[in-house]
């Protein structure tokens, strides 16, 4: 079950001129309900000037070196990344909701794994790669990484390490949109034509397993076009989608409404079922927040899955879906934050069915 802890911030160091990696203490008695695959994230919560701001970061560290910490590129006019990149020290406390998300390694091993990340995307694909190459000595990594410049490339240096550690069997392509490049092929946007050039180029004759796609929702669609022409499952490719998080918690207000279209929701949270007026033009997650319950959710924007729960009666329609499963919808699960309920109920919304 999500749940989120106050846990000590260890560092917050400088990575690029805009962006930082923070790094968190994590107790021995927290270290079970903080365990993590590679590609999962943390959502972060603190006040900001007087309004309460969560987001998710992605873990750039690997479960088998014991720390947890973030990377955080700055974002023009984002509250989290801008107090993150400014303000945030090491010794301040924060909430931090054990660790979530399904972006995670495919299982087998020898297998080839192909990341496409662009900017601060990065950041999962840097916790698989350490992961997957420290552990499976058959498995090799490539990695197709778009950044604008050189100097805004987040942990180029540690890649840099890592491919001299796994000489053989981690390679690292670096494309730049805003700065000459010598290769023509590796100089521009990263576009489906791109995608499809750059896996002629430099995996023809490999097989590719499994690809990992985190960055812009258009990068993604265009690369996993080409993987899917390329001969790859869609089920192999796995993607992770950038979202601004700018929707924040809604305020709980009293309307007097005598001829509102409403329906019973009961909505069951920590073990306990708590009644709920749910008005049908508004999602599941708000009714239960403007009841005053501590749902569980992150980005309200259909792509990090942290709101998940299950319709155990009832319907509902999704607006977006990018986290879960075709067998989870079948099996009634629903990102609550873009669930509207369809039909006059009952409705009973499950947070605890995991």
């Amino acid at each position: 079950m999500a749940s989120f802890y106050s846990l000590r911030v260890l560092s917050v160091e400088r990575e690029t001129s805009d962006s930082v990696v923070v790094s968190f203490d994590v107790p021995a008695e927290l270290r079970d309900s903080f365990s993590f695959e590679a590609g999962q994230y943390l959502t972060l919560r603190t006040p900001i000037e007087g309004e309460e701001v969560r987001r998710s970061y992605s873990l750039c560290s690997a479960p088998h070196e014991g720390a947890w910490k973030v990377g955080i590129k700055k974002v023009p006019g984002g509250k989290f990344s801008t107090f993150a990149s400014e303000v945030l020290e090491a010794g301040a406390e924060m909430d931090v909701m054990n660790p979530q998300g399904r972006f995670l390694l495919k299982e087998g091993s020898g297998l080839h794994h192909l990341g496409i990340a662009a900017g601060s995307g990065i950041t999962p694909i840097l916790s698989q790669i350490k992961q997957v190459l420290s552990e499976d000595p058959a498995a090799s990594y490539s990695l197709f990484y778009s950044n604008k410049t050189a100097a805004s490339t987040m942990f180029r240096e540690e890649l840099q390490d890592l491919k001299d550690r796994f000489l053989d069997r981690l390679r690292v392509f670096y494309l730049l949109t805003r700065e000459p490049v010598d290769a023509d092929l590796l100089s521009g946007r990263l576009d489906q034509d791109r995608c499809k050039r750059l896996i002629d180029t430099f995996c023809k004759g490999r097989t590719l397993d499994a690809a990992y796609l985190c960055g812009p929702e258009s990068m993604i669609m265009n690369c996993k076009e080409a993987l899917v022409e390329a001969g790859m499952a869609e089920g192999d490719v796995k993607f992770e989608l950038f979202t601004s998080a700018s929707a924040v918690k809604p305020q709980v207000q009293v309307v007097e409404t005598l001829d509102t279209d409403t329906v019973m929701m009961q909505v069951v949270l920590d073990g306990v079922t708590t009644s709920v007026e749910l008005e049908k033009d508004k999602n599941l997650l708000d009714a239960a927040l403007d009841a005053g319950l501590d749902a569980p959710y992150s980005c309200l924007g259909g792509v990090c899955c942290t709101c998940r729960a299950k319709m155990v009666e009832g319907k509902a329609t999704m607006n977006i879906n990018y986290a879960l499963e075709p067998g989870e919808v079948e099996r009634g699960y629903v990102l609550s934050c873009q669930a509207h309920v369809d039909g006059s109920g009952p409705v009973v919304l499950d947070f605890d069915q995991q």
